[in-house]
């Protein structure tokens, strides 16, 4: 099981951070023909072309043409730019043009793209471009999940000379007068550096780290999402379901990705926006039902009830993608962030990659400076300079 349904955005900053580092995803883009779309609690066709969209009963006939040209727009990017003022549902009711039924099929579009489902909240700077690279340059779905990313890069860490210590929760971090940073560890370790990124999930945890109580004041919350992990003996009948008046979803992950063994098909079920375990696991197996997964043919099944998906959202209260922290701490020189919910580029994991390479960058810089700065220092003073080894 993944943890729940996860993605690649090939157009996205994530991906391209990895190449840089010389790591290339592998995986399969997941297949769009046959794909279903629920409405009324019934399945129709999933527009994904002209011609499936003249099957499709999920918008009216008149509707149609204004759809098409929505679906064009936003896989070409000839849309209008989101702004961050303005919510993701404003920004899809300007483009349906008064059709409320084409801005149902948008907003269902947007959510699967980013993963949330409050669209009145998230920004539309943050959701709209986004949305177009989700749709103009798909996803891959990841062989062996994203556990082949934390194995491909921490093969260039070490290969770079990086020592990995693991299960060392971090309880506190510490700057002393001379600029140099204690990181003290749950196994009694005590790490000295000259920089530190702290990239310890959401804000609430970097900012106890860092004692800055104000660290999330422009930030929304968080978005959630409960999911159904089902491994099925046999095939699939409907590979893929996306809810248009509910917020629900069902992809079948493996195959295209190698995630189980062979005969066994991994399939995601998930509501973005969780609401109550009690509602929504039974909500997600009858969706499970509805897509012709027999429970005979279940061999394993796990639910997730309330997943954090974005530890933070940009929000239209909070200024929107401007108003997500820096990756540089102002208040704690030689501190720096990294995740989802930091800096100005991208969502869900492309920013984490991206943040998390702009920190790096930035926090060996600072080392050397720091390290040069020292040395001259104690020149001046007569005294000759020692760095220790472990310290970057």
């Amino acid at each position: 099981f993944n943890g729940g349904p996860r993605a690649l955005y090939l157009g996205g900053a994530g991906r391209q951070v990895l190449g840089r580092l010389g790591i290339t995803p592998t995986g399969s883009k997941p297949p769009t023909a046959g794909s279903s779309a629920l409405i009324g609690r019934r399945l129709d066709v999933l527009p994904t072309g002209a011609a499936s969209l003249l099957r499709s009963g999920i918008v009216a006939r008149s509707s149609k043409p204004r759809l098409l040209a929505c679906l064009l727009g936003i896989a070409t990017g000839r849309v209008p730019a989101g702004r961050p003022d303005q919510s993701a549902d404003e920004w899809i009711r300007t483009l349906a043009r008064g059709h409320d039924d084409v801005a149902a099929v948008l907003g269902a579009l947007v959510r699967v793209s980013t993963y949330a489902a409050d669209l009145d909240l998230l920004a539309a700077d943050a959701a709209v471009p986004h949305t177009i690279h989700a749709i103009a340059k798909g996803v891959l779905y990841q062989d062996d999940g994203f556990q082949q990313y934390l194995d491909a890069l921490g093969a260039v860490g070490r290969g770079s000379g990086m020592t990995v210590v693991d299960r060392a929760p971090v309880v506190s971090l510490d700057q002393r007068a001379d600029g140099m940073w204690s990181v003290e560890c749950r196994d009694g370790r005590t790490v000295r550096a000259r920089a530190v990124v702290v990239a310890a999930g959401g804000p609430t945890s970097a900012a106890g780290l860092l004692d800055l109580t104000d660290l999330d004041a422009t930030l929304g919350p968080p978005a959630t999402a409960a999911c159904l992990e089902l491994a099925v003996a046999g095939p699939v009948p409907n590979r893929f379901v996306l809810g248009i008046d509910e917020p629900l979803y069902l992809s079948e992950h493996s195959p295209p990705a190698r995630l189980a063994p062979a005969g066994v098909n991994v399939v995601h079920v998930a509501r973005y926006g969780a609401t109550t375990a009690t509602d929504d696991r039974p909500r997600l197996e009858a969706l499970s039902a509805q897509a012709g997964i027999r429970e005979a043919d279940v061999v394993a099944r796990r639910f997730l009830a309330k997943m954090v998906v974005h530890t933070a959202l940009p929000s239209v209260d909070g200024g929107g993608m401007a108003g997500r922290p820096a990756v540089a701490v102002a208040e704690r020189p030689g501190a720096f962030l990294a995740g989802d919910w930091v800096g100005p580029v991208g969502l869900l994991a492309d920013a984490s990659f991206a943040s998390g390479e702009v920190a790096g960058g930035i926090a060996a810089a600072h080392a050397v400076a720091h390290a040069r700065a020292a040395r001259s220092g104690a020149a001046r003073s007569g005294r000759s300079a020692t760095v220790a080894t472990s310290v970057p």
